[in-house]
């Protein structure tokens, strides 16, 4: 049987216990395909709560299942070098090096994936190098087209400029025994980049889902509950956003889509799901645009939340989203969102949702006013667009993909 170690960033263990993304990481066995999956946030402590655990040490070890087990990296290696930042996080990271290089050698692992082309793809080019064992990068996101938008590299703290990623990105990127895209936008970044065509493919989002959001919408319960109880809130009277709230995915944008839409006579207001650095900019902005009493910022929410949620939105704003957008669809929600990533992809303008041009506000609201003017249009529209999201991210055909792309690696390796 194969084992897989896949190195990700995007959460820590204490996210993904509190917000119930437990589904996200025990899909990477593939149903059974690998025997036992190690998934890794090599400097967890750095994004958790003081509170949840020891800020430095030796990484910890948790169990989520008998075939998944989660491991947190710590920011630093000793207490006594929190006066040293940079040198404690080298140390730290030599050690968990150390740790997986010892665990693919006891456990006889496989595969190693890398969740991007810089931090973790370096990480993980060595930790493959090392171990003997082929490379996998899944590209969750489009970094060129990312910093046109923001100025500012992906990951500053670690590379202070984007012309050094772009360093990382062209020698990693060419090195990886396969380069998976989650879309096909993101894939064209990797090839552009140095991704060879003969060893690149598509790993789409369906199998990350949560399986209630393949549910459908009218079995779904407690959303009406979720928005009275604990926003109030009403039903099919509210635009939605879900993402970061970072400048990156451009959730300013939709405070000036609601200021518009409400001088046109709509009366709605906005509930924005997600948390990050914007979140005191972006209240200070709803005060200036004379709807903050209309905003509602309440933070992440579990999976359970948002799939009860999402159906009761009257539309779901989406200047930049990644899975959210494919969560948004199957909930059958009508959807407004920028031509941008791979937004394209899954909305047609007129046939599941409205596309507009990048970073055209007025474009935006104009779409988000069509749509709450005519409530039998937009509610046409979710639907189409939950049974393109059915089809393109079938979880077992996708699972299937996964699996034949693995194993053609593992036969050539």
């Amino acid at each position: 049987m194969h084992k897989l170690l896949v190195l990700d960033t995007a959460f820590a263990f204490e996210a993904i216990r509190n917000r119930g993304l437990e589904e996200s990481i025990t899909c990477r066995d593939l149903d059974g395909f690998f025997e036992h999956v190690w998934s890794v946030h090599p400097f967890a402590t750095l994004v958790t709560p003081d509170e949840w655990t020891n800020k430095y040490g030796v990484p910890e070890f948790h169990s989520l299942s008998k075939a998944h087990t989660f491991v947190d990296g710590k920011m630093g290696r000793f207490h006594s070098l929190r006066g040293l930042p940079p040198l404690n996080f080298l140390v730290g990271q030599v050690g968990i090096m150390v740790s997986l290089v010892r665990l693919v050698r006891r456990e006889k692992i496989s595969v190693i994936r890398a969740g991007d082309p810089l931090y973790l793809g370096m990480f993980g080019w060595l930790l493959s190098r090392i171990c003997g064992i082929p490379l996998v990068i899944r590209i969750g996101a489009n970094y060129d087209k990312t910093f046109e938008t923001t100025g500012r590299p992906m990951q500053p703290r670690l590379f202070f400029a984007r012309r050094v990623e772009k360093i990382v990105e062209r020698f990693v990127l060419p090195r990886a025994e396969l380069v998976a895209g989650a879309n096909q936008d993101n894939l064209d970044f990797a090839l552009a980049n140095g991704a060879r065509q003969e060893r690149s493919t598509l790993f789409r989002y369906g199998n990350l889902i949560d399986r209630r959001h393949f549910t459908d919408p009218r079995s779904r319960t407690g959303g009406f509950q979720a928005l009275t109880a604990q926003l109030g809130r009403s039903p099919k009277r509210f635009l939605l956003y879900v993402g970061r709230l970072e400048k990156i995915k451009q959730p300013e944008d939709v405070l000036h889509v609601l200021a518009e839409v409400r001088r046109r006579g709509h009366d709605v207001e906005a509930i924005l799901v997600g948390d990050g650095s914007m979140r005191a900019v972006l209240s200070e902005l709803a005060r200036e645009l004379g709807i903050g009493e209309q905003v509602t910022l309440c933070g992440n929410q579990s999976q359970l939340w948002l799939s009860v949620v999402m159906p009761l939105a009257a539309v779901i704003v989406s200047p930049h989203t990644g899975r959210a957008l494919s969560e948004a669809a199957l909930g059958a929600a009508p959807i407004v969102a920028y031509d941008v990533d791979w937004q394209a992809e899954l909305i047609t303008s007129g046939v599941t949702g409205e596309l507009v041009q990048h970073c055209d506000q007025k474009g935006l609201a104009e779409a988000v006013h069509r749509l709450l003017s005519d409530p039998v249009h937009a509610y046409a529209m979710g639907d189409a667009a939950r049974a393109r999201a059915l089809l393109m991210l079938s979880r077992e055909t996708l699972n299937q993909h996964e699996r034949n792309q693995y194993t053609l690696l593992l036969d050539r390796f």
